[in-house]
């Protein structure tokens, strides 16, 4: 008997509903008729809105950036592919919380815990644990801790490149509930700018050797002056995420952050050459690349900035890509049980389940995530060739 977790659909209004019955697979906001009267659509019209905007996704390409508003056509590409000329039922609804987290490539096996609200929250700005264990291969190590952990995407993927994940930090108690469940370390819940929450960190080290510090703070705070800008309370983050960067000496951290920090400025200089400055004089060279998750063996158009310090001891390359033919959507959420809106319950067992795609059983555990990507590597040669 299989289980299926977080399989369950948001709400729609009346209007919403209306406007998702007119988006054909692979369509949008331009779809939708001018008759059909809406605030949004409006604003969307007069600015030449994204054509991600109400989007349909299609079961032939990838998804789009899965964010924290899957729950809100207007805000993304979220409506389920599925237009009624797929030989399944016309499923007028956003995609589930388990097919977001299919598309993030969280396997079935992690349980997503917490109000609906946080449970957008953890899946939206969750690291996708393919990229992180791809990142992770490339670390020469044992042992991690996660501040800012989220869910634990980054986590999850350190784990399944055999790490040790000691400890987990976050501020959020529903992402730290949902840590707590899927990981074997220690999970504390607090703000590391507290002197209590760094000695609960340093007190469950206990001396031990960290390898690398995964995980980050937001980087808006950055400043030249020692993230000192006293009017962005977020400096603190920086400073206090500094000190365990000292205190606990990796080999290794590592940041993940949005595109635009790499044009991002502070004090006339970029915040790149300032975070390279402040790290450098703990003895850390800074390596940026920004990497795509399709790239990866993830289905989702997913960029991120991955920020990458290590001493001058110890070597890192950012990971090779493992494919050029992306994984679909279809490839993730196609053999899903058809939902309406607001359906669906936390667990499902399907007595009669058999995944069908290869990123399917990697899902589902019946393929390890070394063989998924020696898989894709073998099928990438073949095209190649």
């Amino acid at each position: 008997m299989y289980k299926l977790y977080n399989h369950i659909t948001s709400s729609l209004s009346e209007r919403d509903m209306e406007m998702v019955r007119h988006v054909p697979q692979g369509g949008n906001w331009k779809n939708i008729p001018e008759s059909i009267p809406s605030k949004r659509l409006e604003q969307i019209r007069a600015s030449g809105g994204r054509t991600t905007y109400y989007g349909r996704l299609r079961w032939d390409k990838p998804s789009y950036t899965v964010t924290t508003y899957f729950n809100r056509p207007g805000n993304g590409c979220y409506i389920h592919p599925s237009d009624g000329t797929d030989n399944l039922t016309q499923q007028n609804r956003l995609i589930s919380f388990r097919e977001a987290a299919r598309l993030q490539s969280f396997p079935d096996s992690f349980v997503f815990l917490g109000s609906k609200t946080s449970q957008y929250n953890q899946i939206g700005n969750a690291v996708p644990p393919l990229l992180a264990y791809s990142i992770a291969k490339q670390i020469k190590g044992a042992t991690a801790l996660d501040l800012f952990c989220g869910c634990g995407g980054m986590s999850h993927g350190f784990e399944l490149a055999g790490f040790d994940v000691l400890l987990g930090v976050d501020i959020e108690k529903h992402a730290m509930n949902t840590w707590a469940h899927n990981h074997k370390g220690k999970p504390i819940l607090g703000d590391i700018t507290k002197s209590e929450v760094k000695d609960e960190i340093f007190d469950t080290l206990a001396g031990r050797a960290v390898d690398i510090i995964i995980g980050g703070p937001p980087c808006q705070g950055f400043s030249t002056a020692g993230w000192r800008q006293d009017a962005d309370p977020r400096n603190q983050l920086w400073n206090d995420y500094l000190a365990i960067v000292e205190r606990v000496s990796p080999n290794y951290f590592i940041i993940e952050n949005v595109p635009g920090i790499l044009t991002a400025k502070q004090n006339g200089s970029t915040v790149l050459e300032n975070m390279k400055l402040a790290f450098g004089k703990l003895g850390y060279l800074l390596k940026v690349k920004k990497l795509k998750a399709e790239e990866f063996g993830i289905p989702q158009l997913r960029r991120r900035v991955i920020i990458v310090g290590h001493k001058e001891s110890v070597e890192f390359q950012f990971p090779e890509p493992v494919t050029s033919d992306p994984i679909t959507v279809k490839d993730a959420i196609y053999n899903l049980p058809m939902l309406g809106v607001s359906d669906g319950i936390e667990m499902l067992e399907l007595p009669n389940y058999k995944p069908v795609s290869l990123y399917e059983n990697w899902l589902v555990g019946k393929v390890s995530t070394s063989e998924y990507f020696d898989t894709l590597r073998s099928k990438q040669t073949i095209l190649l060739k």
